[in-house]
């Protein structure tokens, strides 16, 4: 059997007009009437089996295609070529995330350890921070947590390639970043205006006898100006101690305090503006090809959904029913029959 040379389509011919036939245009196509699940559709990338194979047929001009088929099959039955089985080469916009997530980590864990230990009083003089400046230790508690937070789900990004969680961690900057700048803010505040009153004023009205108590122990000294003035009564503090008063020891305290947490906390804000501009960048960078070449769940097709459209489709031809044509029954038809008749029979005759 013969077949015109003009019929005829090369294997390359073949494989562009496939390429450029849509799932998603056959599904426009094939019975408008009927709406088929919306999983018929080729807007996900092929697995790499596939693409191999392809490249095969128009390199090869099908030969030895049934073996090729047959081992692509096995290969995506076995779940190889999803993109599961080959481990890619990291990029640089991952690299910088990554680098630029482990700074946070660094200085969000430095910021919780210091809080931790002068909640629990473990370094000299913590005990006057915890009484005089706990508001700003509340505020380095909290901005440590909201940093290590952020960076595990940053490192947890990265490491999945998870665009999502990555998104989440850039948004989840911007607070940590408002955190540090009120521990900045407040601690730069109160070291830079009138100090000495501050403490005098929170001497008098905000410490409790066993605030003071505290900071006298720390410090070794008995009251505010002298053990007469506001002082708390102990074994070591009463009215004839030879131990000097707290306003001294405290303000120098405080001024040195003060100015290593704002001067560190403005320091490493510019590194954190560095990071959220890493983060800007490179969060959708994270692999070379967006997403995992695999098709999502829910875009898989799966026997029920063939049955279902099977169903549609029968569904809908069974109520197709062909219209018969017959004869009209109007008189003049019947009275041209019967005279052709007539005519028929004299000419027999």
């Amino acid at each position: 059997m013969r077949i015109d040379s003009k019929y005829t389509l090369s294997p390359t011919r073949h494989h562009s007009i496939s390429s450029r036939a849509s799932v998603d245009s056959g599904h426009k196509k094939f019975i408008p009437s009927i709406q088929t699940t919306e999983k018929f559709t080729s807007k996900w990338p092929r697995p790499r089996s596939l693409k191999a194979l392809n490249i095969n047929r128009s390199a090869k001009g099908w030969r030895n295609r049934n073996g090729a088929i047959q081992e692509t099959i096995l290969e995506l039955e076995e779940g190889y070529s999803l993109g599961l089985d080959k481990i890619d080469r990291w990029t640089r916009s991952k690299w910088c995330l990554m680098v630029s997530v482990i700074t946070v980590l660094c200085y969000g864990s430095g910021a919780m350890i210091c809080a931790i230990l002068t909640w629990f009083r473990t370094w000299n003089h913590a005990d006057v921070m915890y009484v005089a400046d706990n508001d700003i230790l509340i505020l380095i508690t909290l901005a440590g947590s909201i940093l290590m937070f952020t960076a595990l789900l940053g490192l947890t990004g990265t490491l999945l390639n998870s665009r999502p969680i990555l998104a989440t961690y850039t948004l989840l900057l911007w607070p940590a970043l408002i955190s540090m700048l009120a521990v900045g803010y407040t601690s730069y505040k109160r070291y830079a205006f009138s100090l000495d009153r501050k403490l005098n004023f929170s001497w008098s009205q905000y410490y409790t006898p066993l605030g003071r108590l505290m900071i006298q122990s720390s410090l070794r000294c008995c009251g505010f100006y002298d053990p007469l003035h506001e002082a708390t009564t102990s074994n070591k503090c009463y009215t004839r101690t030879p131990l000097p008063g707290c306003k001294a020891k405290l303000y120098r305290f405080e001024r040195e305090n003060l100015s290593l947490i704002w001067s560190t906390t403005f320091s490493v804000i510019s590194l954190h503006l560095i990071n959220i501009f890493v983060a800007l960048l490179c969060s959708n960078h994270v692999t070379s090809v967006f997403g995992k070449g695999i098709t999502p769940k829910q875009y898989r097709l799966s026997e029920l959904d063939l049955k279902a459209d099977a169903e549609k489709i029968r569904s809908r031809i069974e109520r197709i029913r062909p219209t018969y044509s017959r004869a009209s029954s109007s008189t003049v038809f019947r009275e041209d029959r019967e005279e052709r008749t007539s005519l028929l029979r004299d000419s027999s005759h």
